[in-house]
């Protein structure tokens, strides 16, 4: 029996190992943060499925506590990101993603709110893919943000899902991918006083590795 465990744990790591995986690492401004930072690690379970984690930090510029906007603070995310490969030809490639994660809000301004509140960030997206040149892909996609946030003065509609655009080109390097990237669109919430209009600019950089299928796109936001 113990050999028989001892050999499928061998075995699945052996699977897990040689599958394909991505690494990466990426930085942005936007309407809500000043800089971000984003690493991420994602995994191809199968040819239609990947599943990652990813982390970020930002230095908060209009983000908000109780529904009031404040414009000093930081902000971690830990999330979780699942990529569904819907369609793929030869030159496109069709995916949806979808991205959760937990929030934590330092609040340095305002000392009446709260120093620290939590939240809840959904991003769905479906993102098109079209290899351009043999080394150029370009993105682009819709995604649907709504976002939560926790505790005794919770606010279920923070931020309400709003049609945001996303465009971004891609150049690879055999295992290495560079990408820029922008979103633009609008975006309100809590009873209508949030944000009108969000837009970020993101530049990243992937590695793949493990065996080589069809790329894992980016999908960290």
């Amino acid at each position: 029996m113990k050999k028989s465990i001892l050999t499928f744990i061998c075995l699945l790591t052996y699977v897990w190992a040689s599958a394909q995986s991505s690494v990466g690492v990426s930085v942005a401004t936007s309407r809500s943060d000043h800089h971000m930072e984003t690493v991420w690690y994602q995994h191809q379970l199968s040819p239609l499925l990947s599943i990652g984690l990813q982390l970020r930090n930002s230095d908060v510029k209009y983000r908000f506590v109780n529904a009031r906007a404040i414009d000093r603070g930081n902000t971690i995310f830990a999330g979780l990101t699942l990529g569904f490969r819907i369609r793929e030809r030869e030159k496109h490639r069709l995916d949806f993603n979808l991205t959760t994660s937990y929030r934590r809000l330092e609040n340095e301004e305002l000392e009446e709110l709260p120093q620290f509140t939590d939240g809840i960030e959904i991003d769905p997206n479906l993102i098109f893919s079209l290899k351009a040149r043999q080394r150029f892909i370009f993105h682009t996609g819709i995604m649907l943000r709504a976002a939560t946030q926790l505790g005794p003065e919770s606010i279920s509609d923070e931020q309400l899902p709003s049609a945001i655009l996303l465009n971004g080109l891609s150049y690879r390097i055999n295992q290495s991918s560079l990408t820029l990237r922008t979103y633009v669109g609008p975006m309100n919430g809590a009873g209508g006083d949030t944000e009108k209009f969000f837009w970020q600019v993101s530049v990243g950089y992937q590695y793949t590795f493990g065996k080589q299928v069809s790329p894992i796109p980016f999908i960290n936001f």
